[in-house]
């Protein structure tokens, strides 16, 4: 089975689809942003293999791509009254990717842990730490676009692409 065979239930999965309906990092949609996430973590994963450096690419993905898979707009009071929203949703992501997918223990940790230092929950993987730096670093190409209006070429993505190899 191909690494996109292994993340099309997700990409095509209803519930994982209204992502595109919550704004996350205005303008961008949750899906857009996790789509980056999941692009520039999956990158940075071929440089490390390059490099003789083992990953489970699948989890990284599939966590990556899961990470915020909370169901709201969390710009908004949630209609349960709840705050904290950083500190919250990496627990709401994964209940959900759980009740949605079968999900390994490093895929969970992915989700979970993907908001440390804020939230207390250490990355306890090389992939969960590959993800947790790869959505700051989405955050900020996302906020610098506030500022600039445009996203270089590089920074710009609507779809994964991913290199054919064996996993």
């Amino acid at each position: 089975m191909s690494l996109a065979e292994h993340i099309d239930d997700i990409l095509n999965h209803d519930e994982y689809k209204q992502l595109a309906s919550y704004t996350h990092h205005r303008p961008f949609t949750t899906l857009e942003h996790s789509i980056r996430v999941a692009q520039i973590a999956y990158d940075w994963s071929i440089r490390l293999e390059d490099r003789k450096i083992r990953l489970d690419t699948q989890a990284l993905i599939r966590g990556a791509l899961l990470h915020d898979f909370f169901l709201y707009d969390w710009h908004h009071l949630r209609p349960d009254g709840s705050r904290w929203h950083g500190f919250r949703h990496p627990r709401i992501a994964c209940d959900n990717a759980e009740r949605c997918f079968n999900l390994n223990e490093k895929e969970k940790d992915i989700i979970l842990s993907h908001m440390w230092p804020l939230t207390v929950r250490m990355p306890r993987s090389r992939e969960a730490f590959l993800v947790m730096i790869a959505d700051k670093m989405a955050s900020i190409q996302e906020f610098r676009f506030k500022f600039k209006r445009t996203l270089p070429p590089c920074e710009r993505y609507t779809s994964l692409r991913l290199v054919n190899k064996t996993n």
